[in-house]
């Protein structure tokens, strides 16, 4: 490793840049969580499933990426620290903010697809049964980040 990358890797370690990454992308992801649960999802549920459906999808498709982003940084953040204090529980919460992803993946995903094919039929049970599961896949990802994001704001005031 070139000596001027070690030393960039060396103060980022010193100044324990990744202690203040991990906390602040989790309280990040926590608010946006919240925000789509509490304000978002809230909404879309008081909508006719004829507007709330393609808003979910278009909305989806706009975060996916930064709340994903979120959960890597933090996640990543995560294990930097643990690998500095090696104190337990950063690794913890390490492993809450990264399970987001794959929960994402697997639950988030395809309730998304399912409703792309019933925007022709979005006045349906099935639609609103959907849009309901949303909420509480939502409400999921967001005990995962919460949980991490409380464990990273605990050990980072120690």
């Amino acid at each position: 490793m070139p000596t001027a990358q070690r030393s960039l890797f060396n103060t980022i370690a010193a100044e324990s840049v990744h202690v203040h990454l991990a906390l602040w992308s989790s309280i990040m992801s926590v608010g946006s969580d919240l925000g789509e649960i509490f304000i978002n999802h809230d909404a879309r549920m008081h909508m006719d499933g004829e507007h709330a459906i393609p808003q979910l999808i278009a909305a989806h498709k706009r975060s996916k990426y930064l709340t994903n982003l979120l959960l890597i940084i933090s996640g990543v953040s995560g294990a930097l620290t643990y690998q500095q204090t090696k104190d337990n529980y950063w690794l913890i919460g390490s492993g809450l903010m990264l399970a987001g992803i794959p929960y994402c993946a697997l639950l988030e995903y395809p309730v998304t697809e399912q409703l792309k094919f019933l925007t022709l039929d979005a006045k349906s049970d099935k639609a609103k049964t959907l849009l309901t599961s949303w909420g509480s896949i939502q409400l999921g990802k967001l005990v995962l980040a919460l949980g991490g994001a409380t464990i990273f704001y605990w050990f980072a005031r120690r």
